[in-house]
C-alpha cells in the first residue's frame, strides 16, 4: 500500500529561520502566522520528506515541538491522509467518463497520490499493463505507439506467452535521441513480453523528402508493416501535447516554424505526428504526406483504440481525442479524469 499525507493548499511561502522564530515565541497571538507555520512544517515533513530532526534544526526548535506541530496540523485538517492500494481504481469516475464521452466503451482510472510526472506515468502505466494483459488474446494484432507512459506500461507487464499475437510498430523511428521510448524499441519490448511476432517500420518517422506512399511502394517490408498497422485489431497509443511533447521538433523531424504553424491553426495534440484540434479534427500539416505511420481514421475505425495519458498538459489533447472519437478506451489517473469532466463543461469547449 502507498500512504499519502497531503498538506492542504495554503498561501504560505517558505519561511526563513529568522521569520519563524518570532512566531514560535508567541504563535498563539496570531492565528494566521500559526497556520502558516503548521503548513510549512507539514510540507517539509510530508512533501519534501524531511525528518523531524532536520526540521527542528532548520527552525531552531526541539524535535518534540515539531511532533506537536505535526499533530496539530492533522487535528486542524491541514493534513489529510489517504491510503492508495496498488491497482486501485476510481469506479465512479470511470462511469462518469463513459457517460460523458459517447465514443468510450471503457475507461480505466487509476487512483494516484503523487502528481509528479514520473510517478504519475508509472501509476498509469501499471493500470495499462493490467488492462492489456486482460485484453490481448490469441490471434490479436496490436499496433503500438510510443511515449514515456507506454514505456512504463510495457515495463510493468508480467511476461506471458500468448499464441499467435503480433505487435506492429505504429510509426517509423525517431532515432537514438528517443532512446528507450522510440517506437521500434517499445514494439520489441512488448513483443518480448507476450512472446509475439514483431513487425517493424524500418524508416524515419517523418521523411526529410519524398512521400511515405512512394517509400512504401518501393519497399515491400515497409508496405507490409504499414498495411498490418493500419488494419490492427487493437491500437495502443500515447497522446502527445503540443504544449509539452516536442520530441519531433527537438530531433529536427519537424521544423520550429512548422510547429508554430500548427499552433496557429489550433492544434492541441497528436497521435504519431497526426495533429488534431480541440474537436479531434485533423489539422493539416506541411509534412503530412511524409509521415510513415498510421492515420487518425485508423484509430476511429478500430473497435479497440486505447489512449494512455495523464497530467495537466494532457487535458486539452485528451479532450480533443475524446470529442473526435479517436479513443474507445481511456487509461488515465483520477486527477486527469476529474479535470476532463470539469473542463468539458466549459462553454468554449462545448461550442462548435
Amino acid at each position: 500500500m502507498h500512504k499519502c499525507a497531503t498538506p492542504r493548499r495554503h498561501s504560505a511561502s517558505l519561511m526563513s529561520q529568522r521569520a519563524v522564530r518570532p512566531i514560535l515565541r508567541d504563535h498563539g497571538d496570531n492565528p494566521i502566522d500559526q497556520i502558516d507555520l503548521l503548513v510549512e512544517i507539514a510540507r517539509a515533513y510530508y512533501e519534501r520528506n524531511h525528518n523531524q530532526d532536520k526540521i527542528a534544526q532548520s527552525l531552531g526548535i526541539s524535535r518534540s515541538q515539531v511532533s506537536r506541530y505535526l499533530a496539530k496540523a492533522r487535528k486542524l485538517n491541514l493534513v489529510q491522509v489517504r491510503i492508495v492500494a496498488p491497482g486501485e481504481r476510481a469506479a465512479s469516475l470511470e462511469r462518469a467518463l463513459k457517460r460523458r464521452f459517447k465514443s468510450l466503451k471503457d475507461a480505466v482510472v487509476a487512483a494516484a497520490f503523487n502528481l509528479q510526472p514520473e510517478p504519475l506515468r508509472k501509476t498509469i502505466g501499471r493500470a495499462c499493463a493490467d488492462y492489456l494483459s486482460q485484453k490481448i488474446r490469441p490471434g490479436t494484432r496490436v499496433c503500438l505507439g510510443s511515449g514515456r507512459t507506454l514505456f512504463e506500461a510495457i515495463n510493468a507487464i508480467h511476461p506471458r506467452r500468448v499464441p499467435d499475437v503480433s505487435i506492429v510498430q505504429a510509426m517509423g523511428s525517431v532515432g537514438h535521441e528517443a532512446m528507450n521510448i522510440d517506437f521500434g524499441e517499445l514494439t520489441r519490448a512488448m513483443g518480448q513480453a507476450f512472446g509475439a511476432r514483431v513487425y517493424y517500420l524500418i524508416a524515419p518517422a517523418i521523411l526529410g523528402s519524398g512521400t511515405a506512399a512512394a517509400l512504401a511502394a518501393a519497399n515491400p517490408s515497409i508496405r507490409e508493416s504499414l498495411q498490418l498497422a493500419r488494419s490492427a485489431d487493437m491500437y495502443v497509443v500515447g497522446i502527445g501535447s503540443i504544449e509539452s511533447d516536442l520530441l519531433f521538433a527537438q530531433v529536427g523531424l519537424i521544423k520550429n516554424q512548422e510547429m508554430d504553424r500548427l499552433v496557429r491553426a489550433g492544434a492541441v495534440g497528436d497521435v504519431c505526428a497526426r495533429f488534431f484540434d480541440r474537436h479531434g479534427q485533423e489539422v493539416p500539416s506541411p509534412f503530412a504526406d511524409r509521415v510513415v505511420g498510421i492515420q487518425l481514421d485508423d484509430l476511429r475505425n478500430c473497435s479497440l483504440t486505447i489512449g494512455v495519458a495523464g497530467g495537466s498538459d494532457k487535458i486539452a489533447p485528451l479532450l480533443g481525442a475524446l470529442h473526435g472519437g479517436l479513443l474507445k478506451v481511456l487509461i488515465t489517473d483520477e486527477h486527469t479524469a476529474r479535470s476532463l469532466l470539469e473542463l468539458d463543461q466549459t462553454p468554449q469547449l462545448q461550442s462548435p
